[in-house]
């Protein structure tokens, strides 16, 4: 039985597509930005976004940037990002590298008001 060649660089085609989406270890979340940063710790002083953490209603260090997110004080962010897995070979990074994927929403809010209020 001979196998059709006109099939074949479709084959290779689909073969190349899943190894190429399934090279990196990648997902979607949504993440709420607080209208301002804050001074923290975690390897170095550094700014760190507020994130609002909707399982405990509170406002939390968010340590990690945010490649391709332009923050802009005084606005509660809604994001939709994509998350890279990292690994856990490098030390003093955080396991995901974020990328912005959509601003969902972007609403004004006071930068004085501390702790921002609840989304």
């Amino acid at each position: 039985m001979s196998f059709p060649t006109k099939l074949t660089p479709s084959i290779l085609l689909i073969l190349l597509v899943f190894t190429i989406g399934c090279g990196r270890d990648s997902h979607i979340e949504t993440l709420i930005i607080g209208p301002y940063t804050e001074t923290c710790q975690g390897f170095i002083e550094q700014q760190c976004y507020l994130e609002f953490n909707e399982e405990s209603q509170e406002w939390e260090f968010f340590y990690e940037g945010i490649q391709g997110f332009d923050f802009e004080p005084g606005y509660i962010y809604t994001l939709k990002v994509r998350l890279e897995d990292r690994g856990t070979e490098i030390q003093d990074v955080g396991r995901y590298a974020y990328h912005l994927v959509e601003v969902i929403s972007k609403e004004e809010a006071p930068v004085d008001e501390r702790p921002p209020r609840i989304p």
